[in-house]
């Protein structure tokens, strides 16, 4: 048989895991007459922050979200069971906070609430036996040792009730004893009296009669004051009770904080640590970027000036082979000349008296007389070249880029050639 509860709301306390806490508000709801009801439960979230987990904080905020969002769909779906249970959807609430036990999250709930009635979980569903009578959830026993008295509880363990922790208004928090608290009321009852029989007193002196209807109005006022002080007493009790627990909490916290306050500090200064590590790890990851940029900068010049530079190295090769086969030709000619021709003064030359223009060097602009080959590939005076760089030169006379060594290499077959053409032309550096 469903038991009354004089119009009190009821709170079920609920994990965010369907399963767990189901058959608590089945049993609730086929034991207890409810008229309103409100699904209570405390989100633990996840304690997380950027320098523990390596995640951003903007990661970080979607994962609590994301939590906060599965725990309210498994708030709506109690809120189903009871709607398939009988119960009014308008008639069914939700009350919730965040914090990071639930025993006392609860509790907190409970004096913010005034909550009377209150059906929690006694043990995992699991963990239920026959006859089991003990209490084995940590969280249940915290709400029953810290609740205010006034708030009467049920243990419920896989749809079965364990114990019931009956509501009393008794000043336990004060120096007053549950005893004295009944004798109080028991006083109000009978200080209740006389006034009644003072009030019938003066009535039958004046009237010598009362109608029942006149009792029943006295009986009802005499009761209504009766619940008001009663509703006083229970007021001033939960005032009490929630001061004592506020001033519990302020001195645990207040142990803590003493207790851990070098270790505060210490975790400070490792997070001050870690937080000048990240910011060096950051300079050298925008030096490596920096660098990486430069690199790519360079390969994308290389890769625009390697057409150009090879066109040019091509060009000079030629060049040199287009040089070393007018050599040849000259040679040949020379030879052929030579054997039909035999000349016996520069006015026989005077036609052919000007040497190719290979053969004159670029910096002297003179015949050569010992030619080498610089690393810019062209032919130069060894002599007039040493001085070019004896002065300064880093750069070639013929391109103006900059030289990759100063190595010079004899063009034998040029000196050749310019040996042999001069032979030809015995009167050459006697032209004027």
């Amino acid at each position: 048989m469903a038991e009354a509860l004089n119009g009190d709301p009821v709170y079920v306390a609920v994990s965010k895991d369907v399963r767990e806490s189901r058959l608590t508000l089945i049993w609730a709801l086929r034991n207890l007459r409810v008229k309103k009801l409100y699904l209570l439960h405390v989100h633990q979230q996840i304690s997380m922050n950027p320098t523990s987990s390596g995640l951003e904080q903007s990661e970080i905020d979607a994962i609590q979200e994301s939590e906060l969002t599965s725990t309210h769909a498994s708030l709506l779906k109690y809120r189903d069971i009871c709607v398939d249970e009988g119960v009014n959807e308008q008639d069914v609430d939700i009350f919730w906070n965040l914090a990071n036990n639930v025993g006392e999250g609860i509790v907190e709930l409970i004096y913010e609430n005034s909550i009377k009635k209150l059906i929690m979980g006694a043990a995992a569903d699991s963990h239920y036996s026959e006859g089991m009578v003990n209490i084995t959830s940590r969280k249940a026993e915290y709400v029953s040792r810290h609740a205010p008295h006034c708030c009467k509880i049920w243990l419920v363990c896989n749809g079965n009730l364990i114990q019931t922790r009956d509501g009393r208004f008794d000043l336990g928090s004060s120096s007053h004893s549950s005893s004295e608290s009944l004798t109080s009321l028991h006083g109000l009852d009978s200080a209740l009296i006389p006034y009644g029989e003072a009030g019938r007193a003066d009535h039958d002196s004046e009237s010598h009669a009362l109608s029942s209807l006149e009792d029943q109005s006295t009986i009802g006022f005499e009761t209504m004051y009766y619940e008001e002080q009663r509703r006083r007493l229970e007021i001033e009790e939960l005032k009490r009770e929630k001061e004592q627990h506020d001033k519990m909490k302020r001195e645990r916290e207040e142990a803590l904080s003493s207790a851990f306050g070098v270790t505060q500090i210490q975790y400070d200064e490792e997070v001050s640590r870690r937080r000048e590590g990240e910011e060096e790890l950051n300079r050298a990851k925008a030096e490596i970027e920096k660098m990486k940029r430069v690199q790519k900068e360079l390969e994308e010049q290389l890769y625009i000036d390697c057409p150009r530079l090879l066109e040019m190295f091509q060009k000079e090769r030629d060049e040199a082979i287009k040089t070393n086969e007018e050599l040849l030709r000259h040679l040949n000619l020379g030879k052929g000349e030579s054997s039909s021709h035999s000349p016996s003064s520069p006015l026989q030359w005077s036609v052919s008296n000007e040497p190719p223009a290979y053969f004159i060097c670029p910096i002297s602009k003179e015949i050569m007389q010992n030619p080498h080959v610089a690393a810019d590939g062209y032919t130069y005076e060894a002599d007039e070249f040493k001085s070019w760089l004896s002065h300064g030169g880093e750069k070639s006379p013929m391109t103006n880029l900059r030289l990759e060594n100063h190595n010079l290499t004899p063009n034998l077959v040029l000196r050749s050639a310019i040996n042999e053409w001069l032979q030809q032309h015995p009167y050459f550096f006697d032209l004027p």
